[in-house]
């Protein structure tokens, strides 16, 4: 951008709340950080009752003007007042005054412009069981969510309850989830996830997870209806054959057998899918998988481990091959999952990978704003 472009606008903005700020970013903000800084990639839609997602589908300019734009860049900059102009999926200029006749107008005088959150771990099947289980611990959630109520789960419920996280989501400003959809009791739960993601407009991860079948849930051995992890090769071909869309995949692995573990993550890799793991959950990270998993040489740079609350130090130096970690902001400020009475400590060599999540759906109780 040239000196002018940067110019600030020096009248005084209003001080939003935090949940105005909230709601401000998920009506307005329609891009990704990436989008944002490279000025050329592909922009997520923007959430459905913002309706510029539309204006785009017809090729029409958007142009939000006059919002406080927070580009999170240091190349684009900040401002006070300014506008964004996005031409069909991608971002044309950040500036003020920008004059564009054919575009469709969002006034944003009252708003906060800025890209959308990053949500790196949701289960958004269970948007429908919301409330369901507000201060349920560990065991509670395996008897009853995982135990019980995903054994019966069929793909219209999937479909409903990631359709409904999604555009929560999208309602409090996050507007990228890596759907961590360990619900795939069939191949027609898969594809409902999918389209649900896809109806959303939102952008996501769908990270293929494995089956639900009731204690002890031992899927590997029993290949009823699902197939877990294979069916990985079926959903790339006919959902993930580009990269540069809104829903792309991964796979939401296990880490324990761990040969069983290393067959399902060279699934994932045969197929150019990023795996997303849980490891150091209560008492079962007790158990040394990461390690296990590291001296069968399964660790490399396109993992990120979620939640990591009990990882010996020797686990977490087999974790510096990755480049993120997931850690569920949600179970560290409750007593969910009983994580706040484990602890977390993540060292100071490991702390710049860490991203934030919010985990299970069934376990809010109140607006993720």
């Amino acid at each position: 951008m040239t000196t002018s472009d940067s110019a600030r606008d020096s009248r005084p903005s209003p001080e939003p709340s935090r949940r105005q700020f909230l709601r401000g970013a998920g009506a307005t903000s329609l891009i990704a950080p990436a989008a944002l800084g490279a000025m050329a990639s592909p922009a997520p839609a923007a959430p459905p009752a913002a309706a510029p997602a539309r204006a785009a589908g017809s090729g029409r300019p958007i142009l939000i003007k006059n919002g406080c734009v927070l580009s999170l860049d240091r190349q684009v900059g900040d401002f006070e007042s300014a506008d964004v102009l996005v031409q069909g999926a991608r971002i044309a200029a950040v500036r003020p005054g920008i004059s564009a006749p054919d575009a469709e107008v969002i006034d944003a005088s009252m708003a906060i412009v800025m890209p959308g959150f990053v949500d790196s771990h949701r289960h958004m099947w269970e948007g429908i069981l919301r409330n369901i289980l507000p201060d349920g611990s560990l065991g509670d959630y395996f008897r009853d969510i995982t135990g019980k109520l995903a054994t019966v789960y069929t793909p219209q419920d999937v479909y409903a309850g990631n359709l409904v996280s999604m555009l929560g989501a999208l309602d409090s400003g996050v507007t990228t989830v890596l759907d961590w959809s360990h619900i795939q009791n069939t191949p027609e739960h898969s594809d409902a996830a999918i389209q649900a993601l896809r109806d959303s407009q939102g952008r996501a991860v769908f990270a293929y997870g494995s089956p639900q079948l009731g204690p002890p849930n031992r899927w590997w051995e029993e290949r009823r209806g699902h197939k877990y992890p294979e069916d990985i090769r079926r959903l790339r071909k006919q959902y993930f054959a580009s990269a540069d869309q809104l829903v792309t995949l991964a796979l939401a692995g296990v880490a324990f057998p761990t040969e069983v573990a290393v067959s399902s993550w060279r699934a994932a890799r045969d197929v150019g899918a990023r795996i997303t793991v849980h490891v150091g959950v209560g008492q079962f990270g007790k158990r040394g998988d990461v390690q296990k998993l590291g001296e069968a040489g399964a660790l490399k740079a396109d993992t990120t481990y979620i939640h990591a609350c009990t990882l010996s130090d020797a686990e977490w130096n087999r974790t510096r091959a990755a480049t993120t970690l997931g850690i569920s902001v949600r179970c560290l400020r409750n007593k969910i999952h009983e994580f706040k009475k484990q602890g977390i400590a993540i060292p100071a060599a490991h702390r710049s990978r860490a991203e934030f999540a919010d985990a299970a759906s069934c376990r809010w109780i109140g607006s993720p704003g």
